[in-house]
């Protein structure tokens, strides 16, 4: 009686089973592969022997992404793709940085990366989500790419003609410039306190973008968040562990000011505190992310040592980026 059982069973198996493409060990494997004869790009600006870096002697990464366009009525989704390529943080690590104004602040926090295409194009990184984020490869210089067709529709995926720069942790595809041919290392370039100044509370914060100033004198009325933060440090180590809620940082500068999306892709911004300290960021982490790993605004009542407004670099390992008592972010559009 169980071998009929056992029998009736095993016919009934290829009924209730799923389609072959929903059947298989790995998604990326049954589509076509397209590759891009990349050999080399140059490395620029302040770092120590400046020139090309032979990207085959550094390693792949690789991860699924979707490509999409942002349009003011309607988005485009252009496909979705498993890449793998060299990423700007292994391209980078192989220079040695030397930084401008290296004796009046030392952290390297305050610098960016611009990258440039055949075209003259740029778009633009922070240090710090190459170098300081929970995730260093995430953004690369794509050698292949695949399509991941949807296996119950006849539709594939366009593959790209040439090789791009692409973000896994971005929403849509501002800053995937094609044919990427040179990266440069900057410091943000300001004026800022060279001083120990004991007294760094600042009520509000001031924006500069362009020719336009505005302030931001409270928060109120923006989604707020929780956060715990295992706290570590590039320099000092373990710090302990944070509990924080605080403002969503995208929601509250789009509530005070307007930002045109066309500048997602080539805008540097730095937070700054009166004693000196700043650290940059690339207008895109901020508000153009996908994984909802938003930094946080955390705003004190009353004058205390960590100011009115700290702000809380989520998405990071190290908490280096954290400003504490925050006065001015400005913005700085890379042409």
């Amino acid at each position: 009686m169980k071998k009929i059982f056992l029998f009736i069973i095993l016919l009934a198996l290829p009924l209730i089973a799923q389609d072959k493409n929903e059947n298989t060990p790995s998604f990326f494997d049954d589509s076509e592969v397209k590759e891009y004869a990349l050999k080399s790009i140059i490395v620029d600006g302040e770092v120590e022997n400046p020139g090309a870096v032979d990207l085959t002697s550094l390693p792949l990464h690789g991860f699924p992404m979707k490509n999409l366009t942002y349009g003011t009525d309607k988005n485009k989704f252009i496909g979705a793709y498993f890449v793998s390529g060299y990423s700007l943080f292994n391209i980078i690590n192989t220079k040695k940085i030397k930084k401008a104004n290296e004796e009046e602040f030392k952290p390297a926090v305050d610098l960016y990366v611009v990258v440039e295409n055949d075209k003259g194009e740029k778009t633009v990184f922070s240090w710090g989500e190459i170098f300081y984020s929970k995730n260093n490869f995430d953004a690369i210089i794509t050698k292949t790419v695949g399509a991941i067709n949807p296996g119950k529709m006849k539709i594939k995926w366009p593959l790209p003609e040439v090789s791009q720069v692409v973000c896994s942790n971005d929403a849509f595809n501002f800053r995937n410039i094609t044919n990427p041919v040179k990266i440069t290392v900057k410091s943000f370039a300001g004026n800022y306190s060279k001083d120990r100044v004991k007294e760094t509370y600042s009520p509000e914060i001031k924006i500069v973008k362009g020719e336009n100033n505005f302030v931001i004198k409270d928060a109120a009325g923006t989604e707020t968040r929780k956060f715990r933060g295992i706290s570590y440090g590039h320099g000092r180590g373990w710090k302990g562990m944070d509990d924080v809620e605080g403002f969503v940082f995208a929601s509250a500068l789009q509530k005070n000011i307007k930002l045109d999306m066309d500048e997602i892709r080539n805008t540097i911004l730095c937070v700054s505190a009166k004693d000196g300290y700043r650290a940059t960021y690339s207008l895109s982490e901020i508000i153009n992310r996908n994984d909802m790993n938003d930094f946080l605004l955390i705003e004190k009542n009353g004058a205390t040592d960590d100011g009115r407004f700290n702000l809380f670099a989520t998405p990071d390992f190290f908490v280096d980026r954290n400003v504490r008592s925050v006065e001015k972010i400005e913005f700085l559009k890379i042409k």
